[in-house]
């Protein structure tokens, strides 16, 4: 399940707020009075209320009567949003200030170090795997920039959020660890083990595919891997995201889900 946060409920709120503006412009264009519709045996009848007083509207009416049915979509419509709006900004005045910290200590330089016993796998073999010294990416260290559970430093915010997910479901993984395929070396993002049978997984995150050169890589590097039998849905998870659409934290909530907890 998605956990929210303050960001969706700011979001929600622009996009009600959107919604509202348009709703009331519809609303501008359509007739006075209200229709009620009150069935009658196995038929309904059409009323139309104007200043208190309900009169029989005909079914010869029917652009009229839907213009009123549409007045009263809009209508319950806004109550709806308006409400809406209220409880994301009770959320945002309870959660602001509040929300991140916890997962914040496991970044810290010296809290990190003290939580870091209680996030350990479970299976004590995967446990010693984890820890294991292993040969990594070492190109491009420049681009190391933010930091990562386990004193570990990464190339983007996406791959922060998939290590934190990863690391607080107690999941062992590495980061950028060798892998030759073809006898081409590669560093997968991720490689993951699940934490009950052990079976390898590989994690790729896809971050630019907005971008024709890094798009073309991505297909060519998807191609080597289904070509030495790690394939995509099966034993090698994919991510993507583009400017306009970043990677979400309850996607990669849903993904650890179905691949290693369930």
């Amino acid at each position: 399940m998605r956990k929210w946060n303050c960001e969706d409920a700011r979001e929600r709120i622009e996009r009600n707020n959107k919604e509202i503006a348009e709703l009331e412009t519809v609303l501008r264009r359509l007739p006075e009075g209200d229709l009620l519709c009150k069935k009658n045996s196995t038929r309904y009848k059409w009323f139309l209320k104007q200043n208190g007083i309900s009169s029989y509207l005909p079914k010869l009416n029917r652009k009229l009567a839907e213009k009123l049915a549409m007045k009263r979509y809009c209508k319950l419509r806004l109550k709806e949003l308006s409400t809406d709006i209220s409880v994301q900004e009770y959320y945002l005045r309870k959660m602001e200030g509040v929300e991140g910290k916890a997962e914040a200590l496991l970044f810290h330089q010296e809290w990190g170090k003290l939580l870091e016993p209680f996030f350990k796998p479970k299976n004590v073999e995967l446990q010693r795997w984890q820890e294991e010294d292993y040969e990594c990416n070492t190109k491009y260290e420049e681009t190391l920039i933010f930091k990562g559970t386990r004193g570990k430093m990464l190339r983007s915010k996406s791959e922060v959020i998939i290590d934190m997910l990863l690391y607080e479901n107690h999941i062992p993984f590495r980061y950028e660890s060798k892998l030759v395929l073809g006898g081409i070396e590669i560093y997968p993002d991720f490689t993951v083990r699940h934490p009950v049978t052990g079976e390898i997984f590989y994690w790729e995150h896809f971050g630019l595919m907005d971008e024709e050169g890094y798009r073309n890589n991505a297909c060519s590097k998807l191609r080597l891997y289904c070509e030495n039998g790690i394939v995509p849905s099966i034993n090698l998870i994919t991510t993507y995201e583009t400017k306009e659409h970043p990677l979400d934290i309850g996607h990669v909530k849903s993904i650890i889900e179905e691949y290693f907890l369930s």
